[in-house]
């Protein structure tokens, strides 16, 4: 986290200029990196910083977030996240292209894997962004991708408690009160993924679980490439073939990856009807 956080201090040009106020939730964490936040901290007035002796949950951190500031558009990044030089700037210039656009989140990039992870995932993401891209230029997204993502702040309100895909509740949200949903196609920002392919279900599981979470608490589901199978089959399969075409070497992984997201698409039901709570306080990635 205090890496991030100096990566985003070190920013030149538009992004650093405008920031007003930096709050950093600070849940968990190691005593050197607490004291390297606090060591930032008073090197830049800007950063207030939280520090929680155990995690409550993403929710519960960015609720602290939103109630610390006052400004008109709030920039989110999630702590493992790195955004690409420039990214910021450019959503910050999609923002203000159009006073309606609610929300608009960063492409998001896997780190690099080796043998079929490297192709599961990159059939994963490439879908997921081309999906993303494609919903942006249709004018029809609902949905944002949390790991870097731009919102104003009048187009959303504090999560409900436990809420666990909270870039879906807020582009979900703006959408309802009018406002649109936008990616920026040249806005990058590199993720961390997950190693085995019992991570992916375990992951995925909490994802789905989060956008049913979503569909019930908003009445309307995100529109991810999943969902369209559903809304709109042939736009999902057109997609899917496009991604494939893009990249020949994910053919390799779509039998694994159709038998993960079967699993965790199974998997996420069996949590919606067993606990509203499931997944509030996310299982790190190591």
């Amino acid at each position: 986290m205090a890496t991030l956080v100096s990566s985003l201090l070190g920013d030149s040009g538009e992004a650093l200029a405008r920031m007003q106020r930096m709050v950093i939730v600070a849940s968990a964490c190691s005593p050197e990196t607490v004291a390297c936040l606090q060591a930032l901290r008073e090197a830049d007035g800007r950063i207030k910083l939280i520090v929680e002796e155990r995690r409550r949950g993403k929710a519960d951190a960015i609720n602290k977030i939103l109630s610390s500031l006052e400004t008109p558009t709030i920039l989110l990044v999630n702590s493992d996240a790195r955004p690409e030089p420039g990214a910021i700037a450019r959503l910050l210039s999609t923002m203000g292209s159009d006073e309606k656009i609610g929300a608009v989140s960063a492409v998001p990039v896997p780190e690099e894997r080796t043998g079929l992870m490297s192709s599961l995932l990159g059939l994963m993401w490439g879908a997921h962004n081309d999906c993303s891209v494609a919903l942006n230029h249709m004018n029809i997204s609902n949905h944002a991708c949390d790991e870097l993502v731009l919102f104003r702040k009048s187009a959303i309100s504090a999560l409900p408690n436990n809420t666990v895909n909270d870039g879906a509740f807020f582009a979900g949200t703006a959408r309802l009160r009018g406002y649109s949903i936008k990616v920026s196609a040249g806005a990058r920002v590199r993720i961390k993924t997950p190693g085995r392919i019992t991570d992916v279900i375990s992951q995925r599981r909490r994802i789905l679980f989060g956008h049913l979470q979503v569909w019930q608490r908003i009445g309307a589901p995100p529109k991810t490439i999943e969902s369209l199978l559903f809304i709109s089959p042939t736009t999902s399969l057109s997609l899917l073939v496009s991604t494939l075409a893009r990249r020949p070497r994910s053919i390799l992984a779509l039998p694994v990856a159709l038998v993960s997201e079967t699993c965790a698409v199974i998997l996420s039901i069996l949590d919606t009807v067993r606990s509203t709570q499931a997944h509030t306080v996310w299982r790190r990635i190591s």
